[in-house]
Order: structure tokens, then C-alpha cells, then sequence
């Protein structure tokens, strides 16, 4: 029985020429033929004997180029390509060879794909590489995990630096696309955990700069995305409250200056429509402590910035207003809905804790005492807080309400979750009283309008319209905006006059406006303090 070491022999003598170069590719035809007969194990030994032999192999005559020539001219099956780019996946996770090899295997630095200058928008070369990348995992990411973190760690994010900028940047692209094509945002986890942070920080730097190169126009008919969308994603679906929270913080700082500077909103000020989506999932994912840990008041000043007017308190309500402005108040965002609905609950939530008394068991711990006085004042300082961030997204965002239907509809859902906070979650939820409420919030509404929200209540019943926090119910909702006036007039000019219209109607919901008044101020002047005005 031919032994492991005696095959991989019998193969590096194939093609050998005494006297001019030898034959690479009828040892290529040879190796991949043999390659196809073995099971996994054996074809990853027999990589490894390979090399131990030939340590130069992948070098000169074991090269994907070399597989990939030969394929297209039928000398070499599609059995057979795939058993060998398997073999070699295989070998690699099981440790039978090394980084370097791999590396020279896959041609990661001189496919085409990427130079100096970044990625090349030829599609044809990207589309090849990721193609090995992609064949070499077989059945399962273990190698595109593996040698994605070892490219990252020692060769891309390494000090010092091993590659030009923008090469290094189209490459982590490239990996990040390859991640997320074997193993969705699980394996993109996987890599992004394995780094320092340091590291993270340098990647997702090269990725919220660069990453829009993988929007070219020459690329729309390859399956590459947005890295920096794939590292939000991973993030919403596998981080934790911390990772969502420094994410959220480094959009924020990464959505300001000009358009070479701003990595989150176009020249149009509009939110680049994949990053926005990425980001609305995040926020519905950790949504809870999004809110929670950003609306915490802390004036102390924000450690390490150079701007001595910025505090902790005006970095975290910028970032969430900078948040809030990309995926709520952003009419493509087909989670638009659903995140203003979110800050609807948080701030309706806040102003019926603001609003209790001092015999109420405000924070549900079964007592009555100071702890409670303390609940209620967060209380009515998160409702301020969530007035300030929403007057600074509307009044800075691109959406004009005026004529953006999906945009004012979010808008409104918004509203209606604040206006309807005012009546008592033990009260009487009535057509009359919740329509009441509405046309308070909104400025006055004509009577034709007010009946036909009523109208729309009505067909409910009673205990559909509000949930157990006193929420509206999403069919009572739907049926108040679907009886408002179409071109929703009370909204005109909402973006120059956001500040007031904001105010008044988390105002009118609270018992201690005076206090909300002084409050949502003086963190509008926190937000703008913070981002240096």
C-alpha cells in the first residue's frame, strides 16, 4: 500500500526536466487527480507532505492561478479543483500548513483584486478571489474564520504596518465579505472577537472609510456588500450591550464634517441606505439599553476630547440623536416605523414615571421611599432628554417632513406614543379621550378629522386600543394616521419650527412641564456643546 509520503514523492517527480524548467502543470493535472481520490484526512496529510518535501511549492508550481488556468482549459475537472481547494482549506485548519503557505496558496496579495490605490472596481478579479476563498471552506467557515483573523491580526492590523493603507482597507473588505459569505454574522463575530482593541478600532476606521468602495457601480453585478454594514450587523445579532453601545458612539463621531470626513451620510446629507438598514436593526436589537445608558445625565467632561465644552451627558444625546436621525426620521429605512415607535414607548414610559406622586410605588420594588423620588426625577429627565435628541434630529436630519409621507408617518407614530402617555394607564381608554389627546398633541385638528379618528377608535374595542403599559395598540395607531389629512398640515414647516412643536407635545403630557421646559434646554445646549457649536 502506497504510503502518504511515498504519493506526495511520486508526485513532486511528475514533470521534472533535466535540463529546462519543469513541467508545473502536468504536476498540477497529476496532484489534483490524485487529490479528488482521497478522503479529507489524506488530502490534508497529503498537503502537508507535500510542503514538507517541496517547501517551495506554493511558490512556484501549487498555486490557485495555476489550478484555475488549468481548469479553464479542461485539463483539470471541477471535481477536481474543488477536491484540491477543500484539501487545502481542510490542511489549514487541521494546522498541516502554515499562514505563509496559505497566504502564497490563495495569491491574497497579488490577485488583482486589490492595490495600492484599493480595490480594483474590475469585478472579475474580486469575484475570483472570493471565489477561492469561498471553495476553500467546503462545508464550513473554519477556514475563512481561521485565515481571516490570522490576515487580520499579523498582517493587515499588525504593527508596523505591513501594507499600504488603502490596500489594507480594500482587504479587510474583501474578508469581511468572504466571513459573511460562509458563515453569515456568526463567523464575521468570530473574527471581529479575536481582535484587540486596538485592532477593532483601526478596522472599523478602514471600514467606515473605505467600505463604500464596495458600493461601485462596476461592482452590482457581484454578491459583495457594504463591509461596514456586515461588522453593524454582526454586531446587532451577536454582540453585547457594550459592543452596541460603542458602535453606536463611533457612528456618531463618524457622521460629522465634510463628505470625505462623514462615513454615514452622502453629500445630500442622506444616510447611505445599507449602513442606515445595519443600524436600524441594531437599534431594535439593544434598543432597551441604547436608551437606558445614553439618557443617564453626567456633566462631568468627556475624558480625552479636545473640545472643553463637551461633557459625557452631550457625547452620549448626540450620538443618539445622530442614531435616531439615520434609521428613525429616515424615510428608505424600511425600520423607520418600528424604531419610532421604540423612542415613542421609552419617552411615553418616562413621562408616566415623571408624572406619579410621592405616595406612588414609582420604581415597582413593593416600598414607598426615597428610591422612588429618585425614579420619578430620571423619569422626567429622560423625557427631557428624549425632547432634546428628537428636536436635534428633526431640525439636522435630512428628511423633510413636509413631503416625505413614510418619514412623518414614523413621525406621527412618534407623537401619538407621547400624546396618548398623558392619559392614565388606569383611566378610561375611550375613542373620545385618546382623540382628545391627538388633536392636543398635533395642534388642533378640524372636527371632520377629529370624527373620523374617533370613528376609527371606535371600530376597536375598547380593550385593543392601548396594551398593558398604555400604549396605543399598532392597529389603533395605523387608525389614527389613516384618518389624518394627507398632506398633514399641521406638520408644515415642522423642521424650521421642530423645537417648539417637540416641546409642546411632551409638554402637554407631563404634570411638571415648567420642569421638562428648563430641562430639554439645557440639554439642547449639552447636544451643541458636544459637537462643538
Amino acid at each position: 500500500m502506497t504510503t502518504i509520503q511515498e504519493t506526495a514523492s511520486q508526485i513532486l517527480d511528475v514533470g521534472q526536466r533535466r535540463f529546462w524548467a519543469d513541467d508545473y502543470e502536468k504536476r498540477m493535472d497529476t496532484f489534483a487527480d490524485v487529490v479528488e481520490g482521497l478522503d479529507p484526512a489524506a488530502r490534508a496529510q497529503l498537503f502537508d507532505e507535500i510542503l514538507e518535501q517541496d517547501s517551495g511549492a506554493t511558490m512556484s508550481w501549487l498555486t490557485v492561478d495555476r489550478l484555475d488556468s488549468l481548469a479553464r482549459e479542461g485539463r483539470i475537472t471541477a471535481n477536481e479543483r474543488s477536491a484540491v481547494l477543500e484539501g487545502f482549506g481542510d490542511a489549514y485548519v487541521a494546522g498541516e500548513i502554515g499562514f505563509q503557505d496559505a497566504m502564497a496558496f490563495t495569491n491574497i496579495f497579488g490577485s488583482g483584486a486589490v492595490g495600492g490605490i484599493g480595490l480594483n472596481p474590475d469585478p472579475a478579479q474580486l469575484e475570483a478571489l472570493l471565489g477561492t476563498l469561498s471553495a476553500a471552506n467546503g462545508g464550513d467557515p473554519g477556514f475563512i474564520e481561521k485565515f481571516a483573523t490570522a490576515m487580520l491580526q499579523q498582517r493587515l492590523y499588525s504593527e508596523p504596518m505591513a501594507v499600504l493603507p488603502h490596500e489594507r482597507d480594500a482587504l479587510a473588505g474583501v474578508l469581511l465579505n468572504a466571513l459573511d459569505e460562509a458563515g453569515g454574522s456568526s463567523s464575521v463575530h468570530n473574527a471581529l472577537s479575536s481582535l484587540s482593541g486596538g485592532q477593532k478600532a483601526a478596522l472599523l476606521e478602514s471600514l467606515a472609510s473605505s467600505g463604500l468602495a464596495f458600493r461601485n457601480p462596476s461592482l452590482d453585478g457581484t454578491a459583495v456588500r457594504d463591509p461596514m454594514a456586515i461588522v453593524i450587523e454582526a454586531t446587532s445579532r451577536h454582540g453585547g450591550s457594550q459592543d452596541a453601545l460603542e458602535m453606536v458612539r463611533f457612528v456618531s463621531a463618524s457622521s460629522t464634517g465634510n463628505v470625505l470626513e462623514n462615513h454615514f451620510h452622502d453629500m445630500d446629507n442622506k444616510p447611505y441606505e445599507e449602513r442606515a438598514d445595519a443600524l436600524g436593526e441594531l437599534f431594535l436589537t439593544h434598543g432597551d439599553v441604547i436608551l437606558t445608558d445614553l439618557t443617564v445625565a453626567d456633566p462631568g467632561q468627556t475624558v480625552g476630547s479636545s473640545n472643553d465644552r463637551s461633557t459625557v451627558t452631550g457625547e452620549n444625546l448626540l450620538a443618539l440623536s445622530n442614531l435616531v436621525r439615520i434609521t428613525g426620521l429616515n424615510p428608505d429605512n424600511p425600520r423607520a416605523d418600528a424604531v419610532m415607535d421604540m423612542v415613542g414607548d421609552f419617552a411615553a414610559a418616562n413621562i408616566r414615571a415623571g408624572n406619579l406622586t410621592d405616595q406612588d410605588d414609582v420604581n415597582g420594588d413593593g416600598e414607598v421611599n426615597a428610591l422612588d423620588i429618585e425614579a420619578r426625577d430620571a423619569g422626567n429627565g429622560r423625557a427631557a432628554m428624549i425632547g432634546a435628541i428628537m428636536q436635534d434630529a428633526v431640525s439636522s436630519g435630512y428628511v423633510d417632513l413636509r413631503a416625505d409621507i413614510a418619514a412623518r408617518d414614523a413621525f406621527v407614530g412618534f407623537v401619538l406614543d407621547v400624546a396618548i402617555s398623558a392619559i392614565p394607564v388606569g383611566g378610561d381608554f375611550a375613542a373620545k379621550a385618546i382623540t382628545d389627546q391627538v388633536s392636543g398633541a398635533l395642534g388642533g385638528l378640524s372636527e371632520a378629522v377629529r370624527d373620523r379618528i374617533a370613528e376609527s377608535l371606535a371600530a376597536i374595542p375598547k380593550d385593543l386600543l392601548t396594551d398593558a403599559q398604555g400604549q396605543l395598540t399598532a392597529a389603533a395607531k395605523d387608525a389614527i394616521i389613516e384618518a389624518l389629512p394627507e398632506d398633514y398640515q399641521y406638520l408644515e414647516g415642522i423642521k424650521g419650527e421642530s423645537n417648539t412643536f417637540i416641546a409642546d407635545v411632551i409638554l402637554s403630557a407631563s404634570l411638571r412641564d415648567y420642569q421638562l421646559t428648563e430641562s430639554m434646554g439645557e440639554y439642547r445646549s449639552y447636544i451643541d456643546q458636544a459637537r462643538g457649536d
